[in-house]
């Protein structure tokens, strides 16, 4: 039988596109979180270091670091957060000016004055909490764009090398709501696996084929589109943890779409993944972790789970051979914890919480594995 080169290129892609779904099929349960440090600093461009262009900088940052605590916007809707978002300096924890220099411009230059802010971490998860906001923690989602961009028809995938610009707007629009992103290389296995046309079909199968490739917590994919004279329309899907959200935008810019969608995305995840009020919630459980061979493994783990947004204190209880078991004090649910550990790559669940009927009080006993 004769085999032109041309199919037998097409049954090669086939194939590899099926060997990397076998291969990968699980991404979606493979967590990759991305911890994010910054989300109670902000750096804003300040014309002079006067009090009231300090005072009116600590306002703009703040309703920034409240957007990404929060992961949405519409935070800044809520009535009681007018007086602390005019008030702002009571929140900051401290602050600094710098002056950065553009590299590009002449070395006389005096270069931009910037005001540093870092925010009191726990005044402002105070602030939302009271309120009944919920608190997104540093732990969070990463997700991968897969965006067809279309121009009056000249159509390409959003990658460094092909949409440079493009990837930098995102990249800053995901950094404002405090979400880690990822674009694909595409390079030459990349391209084997998808093409435009798959973006735009919403080829799933392609779609989780490249997504193996960068194990993301979420995918987004998607089209921005432009007309001259029509303006620009965005088209996206957002997969994560079997659940499938569509949404469509219109407007008179790019940038405004971007936004939109950005923003959406943000608040999509962020009310999977965002702790609600704990101020119901009084519960300890015990907590069990196996693989515990060396005291530098006990330090992390203790460190790992006293900065989880869930849990508000954490104190030894037992050790036993390679297992260490902590009591651990929550400021929301177990199911919370449990959501907030499987988002890492610390601790692995070896079988679901169980009631100690040892104890008068019923207590929850969790147990997991230490991952090296």
């Amino acid at each position: 039988m004769n085999v032109s080169s041309r199919s037998l290129n097409k049954i090669m892609q086939r194939l590899l596109v099926l060997l990397t779904v076998l291969l990968g099929s699980a991404y979606y349960s493979t967590v990759w979180a991305v911890l994010v440090d910054d989300l109670y600093s902000i750096e804003l461009p300040v014309p002079d270091q006067t009090t009231s262009e300090r005072l009116s900088a600590f306002n703009q940052a703040f309703s920034q670091v409240l957007v990404k605590v929060a992961g949405s916007d519409a935070a800044l809707n809520n009535p009681a957060l007018e007086r602390p978002l005019k008030n702002s300096a009571r929140y900051v924890q401290q602050f600094r000016y710098l002056v950065r220099k553009d590299p590009n411009a002449d070395e006389f230059e005096g270069g931009q004055l910037y005001l540093k802010v870092l925010f009191n971490q726990n005044l402002v998860e105070k602030l939302l909490r009271e309120n009944d906001i919920p608190v997104w923690g540093k732990e969070r989602p990463s997700t991968l764009l897969l965006i067809s961009f279309d121009v009056n028809k000249n159509v390409s995938l959003v990658s460094s090398d092909t949409t440079g610009s493009l990837v930098e707007e995102l990249d800053q629009l995901s950094q404002r709501h405090g979400l880690p992103v990822l674009f694909p290389l595409l390079d030459l296995e990349d391209r084997v696996i998808l093409g435009v046309k798959d973006v735009i079909e919403t080829n799933e199968a392609n779609i989780d084929a490249l997504a193996a490739r960068y194990a993301p917590d979420a995918v987004l994919s998607g089209q921005l589109v432009g007309r001259v004279g029509k303006g620009w329309r965005g088209e996206w899907q957002a997969r994560f943890a079997d659940r499938i959200f569509r949404w469509e935008y219109r407007a008179a810019s790019r940038e405004e779409v971007m936004g939109q969608m950005i923003s959406r995305l943000a608040q999509t995840l962020a009310s999977e993944y965002a702790l609600e009020s704990y101020q119901a919630f009084d519960q300890e459980v015990l907590f069990s972790v196996d693989q515990i061979l060396a005291v530098t493994d006990h330090t992390k783990v203790l460190s790992y789970l006293q900065g989880l947004d869930a849990v508000e204190t954490v104190r030894l209880v037992l050790i036993e051979e390679d297992r260490v078991t902590y009591r651990v004090k929550l400021r929301n649910t177990a199911d919370d914890l449990h959501r907030l550990i499987s988002l890492g790559y610390v601790l692995d669940q070896l079988e679901l919480p169980q009631i100690n009927a040892a104890t008068d009080d019923q207590t929850v006993i969790m147990r997991y594995r230490y991952l090296r």
